[in-house]
């Protein structure tokens, strides 16, 4: 694990504040996956994450169109998440073609799951942290748009009333 990274994203504001949301609710999970399915949706991408990024890994908290070892372990290594990124800007991110880009295209999650592009956008917590992303993937490369990156504001927003709503 790269030591600044782990730095970076295992900050205690920022842990304290994740770990004040019961982010393991079924109900919330049941909530967060029909949120990630509207945005897939909306935008037309085939995979859609709500992700809380720890200080190691990446956390789906809800889903979908996520499939294989993925979907299994619920997460990645926040090294390989590029929702990562978007936690660390604390704004969207955007890459329109991952082979393409020399941040990206070594990444090994891009060359084990097919992920072309993806865009996402930061789920800010009631302390001002930077807890993780709402983001959506396409396997073929894309240039989203303003009214992409408008549904995927819309439901960072409703993933964190969900959240609020599940805080402990």
């Amino acid at each position: 694990m790269n030591t600044e990274l782990f730095d970076r994203l295992g900050m205690p504001a920022r842990i304290k504040e994740i770990a004040e949301y019961d982010i393991y609710s079924t109900d919330l999970r049941a909530r967060l996956d029909t949120l990630a399915e509207c945005s897939a949706r909306l935008v037309e991408a085939p995979v859609s994450l709500v992700s809380v990024v720890l200080d190691t890994s990446q956390f789906i908290i809800g889903s979908y169109g996520v499939s294989g070892w993925v979907a299994y372990a619920q997460g990645t290594p926040a090294e390989w998440a590029i929702c990562t990124h978007t936690v660390l800007a604390g704004k969207p991110y955007c890459v329109v073609d991952v082979l393409e880009d020399p941040e990206h295209a070594e990444n090994p999650l891009v060359r084990m799951t097919g992920m072309r592009s993806y865009l996402g956008v930061p789920l800010i917590g009631f302390g001002g942290q930077t807890l993780g992303a709402m983001c959506v993937i396409d396997a073929r490369p894309r240039v989203f748009t303003d009214v992409d990156k408008a549904v995927l504001d819309d439901g960072a927003e409703q993933a964190m009333k969900l959240l609020e709503a599940h805080r402990v």
